[in-house]
């Protein structure tokens, strides 16, 4: 390139003003004139880009370098157009910034794969797949951000080295090194190349492809040493929550064991002897703050990996296709595993802490229960009811799931009833806590909860007392307590659920998911009804009376919302056979109590 070294000096000097206007002077905008100094820079680039402009068609008319000077102009022009797309996207100025993108496009499409032209190739890409998406044109999105991917593969097969605008200012004397800008820059584009893409594929519904790309993101900040030790522990701790709901338990764990690590070695240091009082608290907070984030994270893994577990102890063991399907399965994903790891990182020490196999006995799943508590009160000492009530909340909600798998792997029924109460008593705490009327969502989710709980209990009870010839009085009376607190729970929820109770009207706008649910409570209350204890004939008979109530209730609501009760088919058999006998049972009790001269 023989463009006059003090030309381009000249060019440069207007190039650096305008961008130390945007990356210093801009901090120190008014907030009543935020883009006060982006102004400015726009106006230093847009009479850099009409010398460029002019230069270019007086060089394109001689042609005496053979184009080299042409090729030149063009860089510094990408560049500049680039920059102006920018800050014009930054001033709300989004047309007349995503034309600016295309100009670049187009001055550097015939020679982007040159070192010259690849870099703002690349770079006005990144930009318009933002505009773009605020568009919602994703596929348009992806589709260019591909084409990037594209080239910047064949670049880097080609060792050529990219040019950065400071390389194109200054370019190097014979015998020179070539300079190192160009590469750093190209490698942090693409970076950001892999983070659009994943959030692409995320809108466009493709969750594999996002995850991939978001660990390629994360995978190439660790090893350039470019990012922000926070951020990446939230980034990587959110990716493991993709892994954990595929059953992907090993890259889960590795993901969260890279997030914990960063964040261990960010807090030897996070605190600098320079910093203010108040810089040392508000980093401090930060740290807290997140790091229960994280612990929330690994809580999350612990309770759904019991649940796989249990579930999958549940199905038939003897379903040869299922068993196969599942070792294809393993197979395939023991080469993903690999693909989806940070090598960089030893994170042995923190991955041995937990299994990342599934629980196949009790002792397996009290290790995992337990490291679910560690984390959960990590993230508690954080949460605060006073301050944060509903993500405080959603913690207590987190110890009351894990006692209910941990129930599901414990043998002794007694210690069973226990777990399951337990449970309960978590979720009737935080009903004790919150106000239904601002906190409606999670008062249901915790009646339904405990109303599970308490008939658990009361199952494990009946167990005991059917297994004993002659029940001891106060283990009747300890079913009926569970019998009464868990109906007691469902009615609660199923009047949140009525227009105006006692009307019995459902509200309209409920889903589908919250039809099946308010069904299944009118199942659950009627049967419950139905295991009640009585000592006195006029008791059975109200509670069998009650039992029919809400079984025909569950009917009609079955009939009525097809959709929903799709999957109960078993509890219609059920309550179906039962309305035909309950009738039957309730005129038997009725004529006895007559012929004892007792109204019902």
């Amino acid at each position: 390139m023989v463009i006059p070294k003090e030309i381009l000096s000249d060019y440069k000097e207007l190039y650096e003003k305008a961008n130390r206007l945007v990356e210093e002077e801009s901090r120190n905008d008014p907030p009543t004139d935020p883009f006060r100094s982006h102004y400015k820079a726009r106006d230093v680039l847009n009479d850099l880009k009409k010398q460029l402009d002019d230069q270019l068609v007086s060089v394109q008319a001689s042609e005496e370098d053979g184009g080299q000077d042409d090729r030149c102009y063009h860089s510094l022009l990408a560049f500049v157009c680039r920059d102006l797309g920018r800050i014009y996207i930054y001033t709300e100025e989004q047309a007349e910034g995503e034309k600016m993108l295309n100009r670049c496009l187009e001055l550097v499409t015939p020679f982007k794969e040159c070192p010259e032209g690849i870099i703002p190739f690349i770079g006005a890409i990144n930009e318009l797949s933002i505009v773009l998406a605020s568009k919602e044109e994703y596929n348009k999105g992806l589709e260019i951000l591909l084409e990037a991917e594209k080239i910047y593969e064949e670049f880097k097969a080609s060792g050529l080295k990219a040019l950065a605008i400071q390389d194109v200012f200054n370019p190097p004397e014979d015998g020179q090194e070539s300079p190192e800008a160009g590469p750093k820059e190209l490698e942090s584009l693409y970076t950001l190349v892999s983070f659009y893409m994943a959030q692409m594929y995320g809108h466009l519904g493709e969750p594999e492809k996002s995850a991939k790309c978001c660990h390629r993101t994360l995978h190439r900040q660790l090893e350039s040493k470019t990012y922000d030790p926070i951020d990446f522990a939230l980034n990587t701790a959110t990716l493991s929550q993709f892994y954990i709901g595929e059953k992907r338990f090993e890259e889960a764990r590795h993901h969260l064991a890279a997030a914990t690590l960063i964040m261990a070695e960010y807090e030897v240091h996070m605190l600098e002897p320079e910093m203010s009082e108040k810089q040392r608290q508000d980093v401090s907070e930060t740290f807290k703050h997140r790091y229960a984030d994280v612990a929330r994270c690994w809580a999350k893994y612990g309770l759904y990996l019991m649940n796989t577990s249990k579930l999958r102890l549940m199905r038939d063991e003897d379903d040869e296709d299922a068993k196969n399907l599942g070792m294809v399965l393993r197979n395939l994903r023991l080469v993903e595993a690999e693909q989806s790891r940070f090598p960089g990182l030893d994170l042995t020490a923190c991955e041995n802490r937990i299994s990342c196999e599934y629980c196949l006995t009790f002792d397996d799943a009290k290790l995992v229960f337990h490291f679910v508590n560690e984390w959960l009160d990590i993230a508690k000492d954080y949460y605060k009811a006073e301050n944060e009530a509903t993500e405080y909340s959603k913690i207590m909600q987190d110890y009351a799931e894990a006692y209910e798998h941990i129930a599901f792997f414990e043998e002794n029924p007694e210690n069973q009833a226990k777990m399951q109460k337990r449970r309960a008593k978590y979720l009737e705490d935080l009903l004790d806590l919150l106000d239904p009327i601002f906190y409606m969502k999670i008062c249901r989710e915790c009646w339904y909860g405990a109303g599970t709980a308490h008939a658990a209990v009361m199952d494990v009870r009946l167990d005991i007392i059917r297994a004993t010839s002659t029940p001891a009085p106060e283990d009747i009376k300890k079913v009926n307590q569970s019998c009464m607190k868990a109906i007691k729970h469902f009615e609660s929820y199923v009047k949140s659920y009525l227009v105006k109770p006692p009307s019995e009207e459902w509200r309209p706008n409920m889903d589908v998911e919250e039809q099946r649910h308010m069904l299944y409570a009118h199942f659950h209350i009627g049967r419950i009804y139905y295991k009640l204890i009585s000592g006195h004939p006029l008791q059975q008979l109200e509670h069998l009376t009650s039992c029919h109530t809400y079984y025909k209730k569950f009917d009609a609501g079955c009939q009525l919302h097809k959709e929903a009760a799709e999957t109960l088919q078993g509890e219609i058999g059920v309550v179906r056979e039962m309305l035909q006998l309950l009738p039957l049972k309730i005129n038997t009790i009725k004529a006895r109590l007559n012929k004892a001269g007792l109204t019902a």
